[in-house]
């Protein structure tokens, strides 16, 4: 049997498959994120961190604790660790003394390999795909992206 006919056996119901494969999705990118964080020396939430600063400097602890879905403690926990490594800088803006932002380090943004992991993993999983099964995936995440947003509204 194959893994398709398989997902299809488990579940009658579209959504709960839909539910399935994206957590299961996520689960694997996680692990692959957690192991390549451990080789340079790094937790898996640190380099969550990482890569939402890569991705949006001068966060504030609070935004950075609604993008990663993490207490404000524990993620200013993981800035304290970070700040002490050289990876990460806090700010305090001059026009707002009560807020402190957070953006890498030059030195780490200059020296580092982590900041490409997150897209070259994407990269290398899809590079043997067909053009036609690039577009189904790509035709498939931005309907539930719709819908999602929608939802959300």
């Amino acid at each position: 049997m194959n893994q398709k006919s398989e997902l299809q056996d488990l579940w009658s119901n579209p959504s709960e498959r839909v539910v399935y494969l994206f957590k299961s999705i996520q689960k694997i990118y996680r692990d692959q994120l957690f192991e390549k964080s451990r080789q340079y020396g790094f937790t898996g939430p640190q380099i969550g961190l990482i890569i939402g600063l890569h991705k949006n400097p001068y966060l504030t602890l609070k935004e950075m604790s609604e993008c990663l879905g993490l207490s404000k403690s524990t993620v200013s926990g993981i800035v304290d660790r970070l700040v002490e490594k050289g990876v990460v800088l806090r700010e305090i803006p001059a026009d707002n003394r009560r807020i402190v932002r957070l953006s890498l380090s030059p030195d780490f943004q200059k020296n580092n390999v982590l900041n490409e992991f997150a897209t070259k993993y994407i990269n290398d999983t899809l590079i043997n795909a067909s053009q036609e099964d690039l577009d189904k995936i790509i035709t498939g995440l931005e309907i539930l992206y719709r819908l999602i947003k929608t939802e959300k509204q």
